[in-house]
């Protein structure tokens, strides 16, 4: 009678034993997918830094044999990048650009826009025979280089695979990184960009791809790794660090 009882209980239960297995075997299943997971996040990260570098370089060589400055625009928050060029002559600032400054530049171009439209919408009977301002002295203004979007079909606007974030860039001619708003890497004719670091990550920010921009040969450098940017390095107008 014992006996049946003992063969009853065994039939109607799972032993330890093969609990223990079914945590394992699952345990097996959700560390393959985990890593199939990761493999195709790491393929995707790679797949963005490769042709984000391709793009960089095409730029380089579109602003040698064209002559007209071009440049790559990086929008952080929609995590997509552009090319745009311009016909004007490209005139950079001496400071290091911070956030503050970016704020004051960007209400210059608005004041500015917004002075060119009244002139434009005022009508001509308004405006005095003799403009007496133009014979003042007034402080100097630099004309600001246009940019337009770039219609070649070779480099398209690129929107970042989900997976996949645009971390920051660090150009010499900034303070510190930055990772808001929109940044700016310039190609400029007769062969010449701006020393760069573009950061590439995955959305947990764990694995980093480094994108290093050669200023002289426009050669971008693709490495898997956070490379830390040289933020107290300072380089002279060609490329050379100062002080090697």
């Amino acid at each position: 009678m014992e006996q049946t009882v003992q063969r009853q209980r065994r039939s109607s239960g799972f032993t330890l034993i093969e609990m223990l297995v079914v945590v394992v075997l699952l345990g097996l299943v959700m560390g393959v997918a985990v890593r199939g997971m990761r493999s195709l996040a790491n393929s995707e990260l790679r797949s963005s830094a490769i042709k984000m570098a391709g793009a960089i370089r095409y730029l380089f060589d579109r602003a040698s044999t064209t002559g007209r400055v071009h440049r790559l625009v990086i929008d952080f928050q929609a995590g997509r990048y552009w090319a745009e060029v311009s016909d004007d002559r490209m005139l950079m600032g001496h400071g290091r650009e911070t956030e503050q400054t970016r704020e004051e530049e960007a209400a210059a171009v608005a004041r500015e826009q917004d002075e060119a439209r009244q002139k434009e919408q005022s009508p001509e009977g308004d405006a005095p025979a003799v403009d007496i301002t133009r014979y003042q002295p007034q402080e100097f203004r630099a004309k600001r280089a246009q940019f337009s979007s770039f219609k070649e079909m070779a480099i398209k606007p690129v929107q970042i695979k989900s997976a996949v974030k645009i971390a920051s860039l660090f150009t010499p001619r900034l303070a510190e990184p930055m990772s808001t708003g929109q940044g700016y890497i310039y190609f400029f004719p007769m062969g010449l960009t701006e020393a760069a670091q573009v950061y590439l990550s995955d959305d947990k920010q764990e694995t980093f791809y480094t994108l290093v921009v050669h200023p002289l040969t426009g050669r971008v450098g693709v490495h898997n790794s956070f490379i830390q940017p040289p933020v107290d390095a300072q380089f002279d107008d060609e490329g050379t660090k100062v002080g090697q």
